[in-house]
C-alpha cells in the first residue's frame, strides 16, 4: 500500500527523478557514436508520447475503438523500451480469441520485417517466419487506398475550381471544401509513409512470439475505426496455427 506523501516530498521526488533523467540524455547527446545520440532523440519522443498516453488515460474509452479480433494486424507503440525488448511503433498481430469491445487491454504478438543481413535458417527459439503474406496484403491495400484517396483529391480540385469561379457560392461552402482538401492531403502524406514502411516488408516478416504481451488500447496507433488503413488486414489461419503451436510450445508443458 503506498505511503502518503506530502506536496513537498513529491516535489522533491520528481525534482530529482527529472534531474536524473536529464543527466542521462546530456550523457547520450555528448556521446561522439551517432546510434547513442538517437537514443536521446528516441527517449525523448517517447517521454513526449508516454505523458500525453497518460494524460489521456481517464479519458479513453475502449469502446470508442473498433472491435479487434484475432489474427488482425495493428500497429502499436510500444515505447521506449529496455535490452531487446521490441519498442516504437511496431506492428502486431492480435493473438486474443474473444476480445470484448469494452476490454481496455489486448494481448499480441510484436512482428519484425526480415533484414537483408538475417539468416533465416538460424532463427531464435520463439520466432516464426511469416514469408511475405503481410507485404502482398500491405500493398493490396495501399494500392486501393491510394488511388481512391487520389480520385477525391482530383474531385475535390474540381469542384473547389469550379465553385471559385461562379458568384453565388457562399464563402463558408469554398471553406468547407478546402478543409476537405487539407484532409485528404494529410491522407496521402500519411499513404506515403506507409509505402515506405511496406517497401521495407518484401523480404517478409517475423512473429516474435516470444515477446508476446499485454499492452492498453491507447497504445493502438492504427486502425482505431473499420475505415482505417490497417482494417481488415488479418493473417491467414495457417500463419495464426504457427503462432498458436509456438506460444503453446513455449510457455506450456
Amino acid at each position: 500500500m503506498a505511503k502518503n506523501q506530502t506536496q513537498e516530498n513529491l516535489i522533491c521526488h520528481k525534482n530529482n527523478a527529472l534531474k536524473a533523467l536529464n543527466t542521462y540524455l546530456e550523457k547520450l547527446i555528448k556521446n561522439p557514436d551517432k546510434k547513442i545520440n538517437a537514443k536521446a532523440d528516441k527517449l525523448s519522443y517517447w517521454i513526449s508520447d508516454w505523458t500525453t498516453f497518460l494524460d489521456f488515460e481517464n479519458r479513453f474509452s475502449p469502446s470508442s475503438l473498433k472491435r479487434y479480433k484475432r489474427g488482425e494486424i495493428i500497429k502499436v507503440h510500444l515505447g521506449y523500451n529496455i535490452g531487446s525488448e521490441e519498442g516504437g511503433l511496431h506492428y502486431a498481430v492480435i493473438v486474443e480469441k474473444d476480445n470484448s469491445i469494452h476490454n481496455p487491454v489486448i494481448t499480441i504478438v510484436p512482428l519484425t520485417s526480415i533484414k537483408q543481413e538475417r539468416d533465416l535458417s538460424n532463427l531464435r527459439s520463439g520466432e516464426i517466419l511469416l514469408g511475405n503474406e503481410l507485404f502482398i496484403k500491405f500493398s493490396t491495400k495501399f494500392i486501393d487506398t491510394f488511388h481512391s484517396t487520389k480520385e477525391e483529391h482530383q474531385r475535390l480540385q474540381e469542384e473547389l475550381k469550379q465553385f471559385k469561379e461562379a458568384d453565388n457560392v457562399s464563402q463558408a461552402y469554398v471553406d468547407e471544401i478546402e478543409n476537405k482538401q487539407k484532409i485528404i492531403n494529410n491522407q496521402l502524406d500519411l499513404l506515403e509513409k506507409m509505402n515506405f514502411e511496406i517497401s521495407k516488408m518484401k523480404r517478409g516478416s517475423i512473429a516474435l512470439v516470444n515477446q508476446i504481451t499485454t499492452i492498453s488500447k491507447i497504445r493502438i496507433y492504427d486502425p482505431k475505426k473499420n475505415k482505417d488503413m490497417l482494417s481488415g488486414i488479418t493473417l491467414s489461419e495457417e500463419s495464426l496455427d504457427k503462432i498458436d503451436y509456438e506460444i503453446i510450445k513455449k510457455f506450456t508443458k
